[in-house]
């Protein structure tokens, strides 16, 4: 029953007008998993020529059955494809996110695990191809209905190219990972918001425990706690970055042309924390505007 020809389409409540996914086979992969090979899925409309494309997506619920676990994959694919590549689409409605992650959401607060793993992806935004070996999200909820639920997200070889920003390819992190922590009934309405409906309504208090970008000997790491909207003025955080191996980012920006971004960061050393993890700041980031060590800076 999970085998499907390739490639077609699968019915599920993703809707044509909002993206199309399709697989070449969809199988079962172990009680409450769902494996799917040559996975892609394409938005349509305006955004048409942002795609995802993985080898394999692994894809494992609690309680779940085939058409959910595919729903899953689906709605995490779109908001994959939303926070890569910063596109957003009108035509993926509110009710679409709420009834693809209505059983997960009723999981996670009974305290269930779910996990979705993209093997060898590419997400495509015309030329510009950014490729990762591995990303890996899990979600699991609290011991209580009230506790709040955990996301983790890893990414592993990370790569871009036909990029005409140098400095993305020279600053792009090969590896990174995240683990923080939200109300699971503001999860829905904010993958909705990433998605297509950047709401200012749609607040969603978010802890971030730990964040960590890694690229050849640059390191960022951090955490702190944020707001988040779909929209990003809107937003609002506060937390602590360090940086380590600053000079390699500082002539990584200065090989780059980026004059402006490496002074700017010559000068952001200079009123740094210095430490055993490098040089640290305390940031802010509220209505637009970024304040490091209590000092505004000009970003827009």
């Amino acid at each position: 029953m999970f085998a499907c020809p390739a490639p077609s389409a699968w019915a599920t409540s993703l809707p044509a007008e909002c993206a199309i996914s399709t697989a070449t086979t969809t199988q079962p992969h172990g009680a409450g998993s769902l494996m799917s090979r040559g996975y892609d899925l394409r938005l349509v409309g305006e955004h048409a020529h942002q795609e995802l494309q993985a080898g394999d997506i692994i894809v494992s619920g609690n309680g779940l059955d085939a058409g959910s676990l595919q729903d899953l994959e689906d709605a995490a694919s779109l908001v994959m494809v939303a926070s890569l590549s910063g596109h957003h689409s009108d035509h993926c409605p509110n009710a679409y996110f709420l009834q693809a992650v209505a059983p997960v959401l009723d999981g996670v607060q009974s305290g269930k695990s779910y996990d979705l793993v993209w093997d060898n992806g590419v997400m495509s935004t015309g030329t510009v191809h950014l490729s990762f070996r591995r990303a890996h999200l899990r979600l699991t909820g609290g011991s209580t209905p009230d506790a709040p639920a955990v996301m983790t997200l890893e990414t592993q070889g990370v790569n871009i190219n036909g990029s005409k920003n140098h400095l993305l390819e020279a600053t792009m992190p090969q590896q990174a990972s995240a683990s923080a922590s939200m109300p699971v009934s503001s999860m829905g309405p904010l993958a909705a918001a990433i998605v297509g409906h950047a709401a200012e309504s749609v607040a969603v208090p978010v802890e971030l425990t730990s964040v960590k970008a890694v690229r050849d000997t640059m390191q960022i790491s951090g955490n702190g706690k944020a707001t988040l909207t779909g929209n990003a003025d809107a937003s609002a955080g506060e937390g602590h970055i360090a940086v380590q191996h600053l000079d390699d980012i500082i002539a990584t920006l200065r090989d780059s042309g980026q004059t402006k971004a490496s002074a700017a960061l010559v000068l952001a050393k200079l009123f740094g924390h210095r430490g055993t993890n490098g040089t640290s700041w305390d940031v802010n980031w509220d209505a637009g505007v970024l304040t490091v060590n209590h000092i505004p800076l000009p970003i827009h």
